[in-house]
C-alpha cells in the first residue's frame, strides 16, 4: 500500500513537471527582427525585491515583452517591448494589477532588432 501511494506521488511529481517544463516559451514568438521600444515606468509603491519580482513577472507575461528590469530603490522599471504587439495600456494594466500605481512613463528610445 506504501510502495503504491509512493508511486503515485512519483506519477503526479513527473506529470507536474513536463506540464512546466513543455509549456512552451511565449518569448519564441518575438519578432526576430524589427523596431522594439525601451521605456522607462515610474512606479509608486515598491518596497522590497519582492515588489521587483512581482512587476517582472507580470508584465512579462505580456505578449511583445522582450525585457522587463524593475528596481524599487529607484521606483522604476525599464521595459523593451514591441509596439505592434502591446501598447503602454497593456503594460501600465499589468503594472496598477499588481496593485502598484504607475507615475508616468518616459520613451528611452527605439532599438532596431536582428536575432
Amino acid at each position: 500500500m506504501r510502495k503504491k501511494h509512493l508511486n503515485s506521488i512519483l506519477l503526479l511529481f513527473t506529470l507536474i513537471l513536463l506540464t512546466v517544463s513543455c509549456g512552451g516559451n511565449k518569448k519564441d514568438k518575438l519578432p526576430e527582427t524589427g523596431s522594439a521600444s525601451l521605456v522607462e515606468v515610474k512606479i509608486e509603491g515598491m518596497t522590497c525585491t519582492g515588489c521587483e519580482q512581482t512587476i517582472q513577472r507580470n508584465v512579462g507575461k505580456l505578449e511583445g515583452i522582450k525585457s522587463v528590469k524593475a528596481t524599487f530603490t529607484d521606483g522604476r522599471a525599464v521595459i523593451e517591448y514591441f509596439p505592434t504587439m502591446v501598447d503602454t495600456l497593456r503594460i501600465k494594466d499589468a503594472i496598477t494589477g499588481t496593485g502598484y500605481k504607475v507615475i508616468k512613463f518616459d520613451n528611452i528610445q527605439s532599438v532596431e532588432t536582428s536575432n
